[in-house]
């Protein structure tokens, strides 16, 4: 029994798994070439905000880029060439990244507090260096602008969190980014004092923000639904062909024995 005489699903299994782990090693790739070039490049203090004690962005990135690749790698190679190592090793990859994914999502779940209050606290250290010689690129300023511009929103909790800025906690303003789309065209309509300035949102970024991962969580889960979709199919498609290819080995050593006999 050779790859020809096979049946259609069995050449679908091969050709699925190739292709999906083509998608695999470039994502792989490009999230590890991304993780790269976030550590070299100078972000100066903007990268150690983003950047918690324990959890390095770029290198969580090369690290999870890295293994995307090893295991598109050996996915590809071991079905392109039929190599039941290389299968039986990405199988191993499938039930471990499975098995992370329960453990990553319970740890969200569980740590969602403690995730909540250091994004606040790194937030609220972005907002006291904005406009300041620490922000040498622009980066903070940046990011922080567009934010509040997009979300129509005012510091963290709200307008009062700039009084913590050296630039703008003098004279109690805020930046244009705060001030409401009609009004943001006016370089000056952040200048007065926040407390009485009706041309600013009121509203904090954090409520906003949250607000905005509620009403998306509905496509968050038809995305983790797909995922897990593709992950069972994977398997399954993998069992398949190891069981072809044992099938195929059985039955080619079996005759060549009788042939000998």
């Amino acid at each position: 029994m050779g790859s020809e005489d096979r049946g259609c699903c069995d050449k679908c299994a091969k050709t699925f798994i190739m292709g999906i782990n083509i998608v695999i090693i470039l994502i792989g790739g490009a999230i590890l070439a991304g993780g790269v070039y976030y550590q070299l490049n100078d972000t100066s203090y903007y990268k150690e905000l983003v950047n918690h004690d324990i959890f390095n962005v770029p290198i969580i990135m090369m690290t999870i880029g890295g293994l995307l690749l090893l295991v598109g790698i050996s996915g590809f190679i071991g079905a392109c060439a039929e190599i039941m190592i290389l299968l039986k090793l990405y199988m191993g990859f499938l039930i471990i990244i499975m098995l992370v994914q329960i453990i990553i999502a319970v740890g969200c779940v569980a740590m969602k507090s403690s995730v909540e209050t250091y994004a606040t606290n790194k937030t609220m250290e972005l907002i006291g260096y904005y406009g300041t010689d620490v922000d040498e690129d622009g980066l903070i300023k940046a990011t922080i602008d567009a934010v509040q511009e997009n979300f129509d929103c005012c510091g963290v909790v709200g307008p009062s969190d700039w009084s913590d800025n050296s630039v703008y906690g003098a004279n109690s303003s805020t930046p244009t980014s705060c001030c409401k789309t009609q009004y943001r065209s006016d370089s000056t309509c952040g200048n007065a004092v926040y407390s009485t300035n009706d041309k600013i949102n009121d509203s904090g970024c954090k409520t906003s923000l949250l607000n905005w991962i509620e009403s998306n969580l509905l496509y968050v889960g038809i995305f983790a639904g797909v995922i897990c979709l593709l992950q069972i199919f994977q398997s399954m498609f993998v069992s398949t062909l190891l069981r072809v290819l044992t099938e195929e080995r059985f039955l080619g050593e079996y005759a060549q024995g009788f042939t000998q006999v």
